[in-house]
């Protein structure tokens, strides 16, 4: 379902007020580049950090390009496939964008982001990416985004309460069940875990180590892996924790992660999981909580740690840019060894180099080991454009497990009709 399909190339840009755009990517036909602007779209709302920290990506993109502002323009999240959008049909659009990374495949399919495989071929330090991110952000065999940053997800418990219930971190799924309860009979009145049942990237976590994947490219048809023996395990043990041993309340049918993550801030949950980028959410939440948490990774049913999502945003550069040699030098800066993780540091994420996460100091971090050790065992949502819409639009995967949590459907029929579903969007011609 192409729905922001590019409409034709375009001969005139024309400045638009609503777009709020300081600058843009396309010029007109047969006009040469303008190189004394470069413009950036980031999303988000940024930050006095944040600024500061391109600010000084610009100092340094100016030693070798001084002629060339680069003017930065923050995008909110929500608001970024109406800008994508207008963008392909009017023109009009930056010279570098930030994606988050289940996003760069469908625009890419939407024509909206220059292929750089051969640029990457080419750039000394990509070779160290991890692999998996490099990955999600081809499309086709060609390369349209760059990892910026990585995130992963663990699971967040507190310290003090589990030395009061005389537990340890779980490592399997029934020490997860067994810690949730110890701590809810040690504290009445709290929830063993802060389950996101509306969700699914920590969901995930579960189907991964149960055996099953999300859905699997068979030729050229799509076959979901829910209607299994292993997903229906998996969707059991995260409903289960609801309606059977009942660690986490009803309401947590409905919970997204930031519902979750605030349960567990404010006292009222023993355990959540979170990214280690919700650090500065949580300690804002509750100021003290540092002084009482930890971390460790989403067990496995067998002892093993699961595998996580290996989420983070792409840096990419949109295709009407007539400026890609001097956005691509911009990006080479931005995401040098140096800045990648002094800037990953700053949000509580990763760099996306192998060497700087193994070799950054994470080890040692009472929070952010965890992080460090999942993130070298991730996996990827289904590498389709067709995605974003059983994800987003269709949320069939949340839908799935929220109708059991509520009693609606058996996990049969859940995982069925999720199943039916998912192959019904990803094989439509």
């Amino acid at each position: 379902m192409n729905r922001w399909k590019r409409l034709a190339p375009v001969t005139a840009v024309v400045a638009s007020a609503a777009m709020l755009i300081a600058g843009c990517g396309g010029s007109d036909e047969g006009e040469s580049a303008d190189n004394s602007k470069l413009t950036v779209w980031m999303m988000g709302e940024g930050s006095e950090a944040q600024t500061a920290f391109l600010d000084g990506v610009e100092a340094e993109f100016k030693k070798k390009h001084p002629d060339t502002d680069v003017v930065v323009q923050y995008i909110p999240w929500l608001e970024a496939p109406k800008k994508f959008q207008a963008a392909l049909a009017g023109g009009e659009g930056p010279d570098i964008t930030e994606l988050g990374n289940t996003e760069t495949q469908g625009w890419a399919a939407q024509e909206a982001l220059a292929d750089l495989s051969g640029r990457m071929d080419g750039w000394a330090d990509g070779k160290d990416i991890l692999p998996d991110l490099v990955k999600n952000a081809q499309l086709d065999g060609k390369q349209y985004g760059l990892p910026w940053y990585a995130g992963v997800r663990a699971m967040y418990y507190r310290t003090d309460w589990f030395a009061e219930a005389g537990v340890q971190p779980p490592t399997t799924w029934d020490q997860l069940v067994a810690a949730a309860k110890a701590v809810q009979a040690k504290k009445p009145g709290t929830y063993g875990i802060a389950l996101p049942g509306n969700s699914e990237l920590p969901f995930y976590s579960f189907l991964w180590s149960a055996g099953a994947e999300i859905a699997t490219k068979q030729g050229d048809t799509w076959k979901s892996g829910y209607n299994t023996p292993e997903a229906q395990k998996a969707v059991t043990f995260w409903t289960d924790m609801v309606t059977v041993h009942k660690v986490a309340p009803p309401a947590a049918a409905g919970w997204n992660e930031i519902d979750a993550r605030t349960q567990f801030a404010t006292g009222k949950a023993a355990m959540a999981f979170g990214g280690s980028w919700q650090q500065g959410a949580i300690k804002k939440d509750n100021p003290e909580i540092e002084k009482v948490w930890g971390t460790f990774p989403i067990p496995g049913p067998d002892g093993k740690p699961a595998p996580a999502f290996a989420g983070g945003s792409d840096l990419g550069i949109w295709e009407d840019s007539e400026r890609k040699d001097l956005a691509w030098d911009y990006l080479t800066v931005l995401l040098n060894k140096k800045n990648a993780k002094t800037f990953a540091d700053s949000l509580g994420f990763f760099p996306v180099y192998q060497d700087l996460v193994t070799g950054g100091g994470y080890a040692d971090d009472k929070v952010m080991a965890a992080f460090a050790t999942t993130l070298q065992n991730t996996k990827l949502t289904p590498l389709t454009p067709k995605w974003v819409e059983v994800s987003r639009t269709k949320t069939t995967t949340q839908a799935m497990n929220s109708s059991v949590m509520k009693g609606q459907k058996t996990v049969q029929q859940a995982t069925a009709d999720a199943a039916a579903e998912m192959e019904s969007i990803l094989n439509a011609k």
